[in-house]
């Protein structure tokens, strides 16, 4: 577990212990604020089923999303509870993210062939999805147009390496 995030305390556990036990089995949903909602989903389990994040970020003392994360199935440990992933949405910001299920799977490169590759992914609590602007542009190159049609809308997976790639080579030949 990160730094930033304080040690599981006696607090804590008595804490996690009664709010967690009064959730009803497959109906008690409880909102962690910026990491998303969990629905108890056994005895002692609770799914993470909702994630509200875009991207990954720290927060004023330094604690991502992730650590946060950990941290809840680090006091979990505690009272010999389960912690699952099991994302059905998730929200970029106040919007839900687009990942229709007949595109998963589903890749693409930039047109300008600047090295960009698009990927469509199911949801998961440690990705980062961008989305894919009305007029097509490439996040990484800004081309308008450069991304086929059908992701319009859609958050993807971008793998900037060979962007990056070809950015450091341009580089040298200046």
């Amino acid at each position: 577990m990160s730094d930033t995030m304080p040690p599981v305390d006696q607090d804590d556990i008595e804490w996690a212990y009664y709010l967690w036990n009064s959730l009803s089995i497959g109906k008690g949903r409880w909102v962690l604020p910026g990491v998303g909602a969990y629905l108890r989903t056994g005895d002692k389990e609770l799914t993470l089923t909702e994630i509200h994040f875009d991207r990954p970020f720290v927060d004023e003392l330094g604690a991502s999303v992730f650590n946060k994360h950990h941290w809840i199935m680090v006091l979990a440990d505690n009272i010999n509870w389960t912690i699952k992933e099991e994302v059905i949405i998730a929200f970029d910001g106040e919007e839900e993210l687009l990942i229709p299920d007949q595109l998963i799977g589903h890749v693409s490169v930039c047109a300008e062939r600047c090295g960009a590759v698009f990927r469509v992914e199911a949801a998961e609590p440690s990705g980062v999805y961008v989305k894919i602007s009305d007029g097509l542009e490439c996040p990484c190159c800004g081309k308008a147009l450069a991304i086929e049609p059908d992701l319009k809308g859609v958050h993807v997976v971008v793998d900037d390496k060979g962007y990056l790639l070809k950015q450091e080579r341009i580089q040298e030949e200046e």
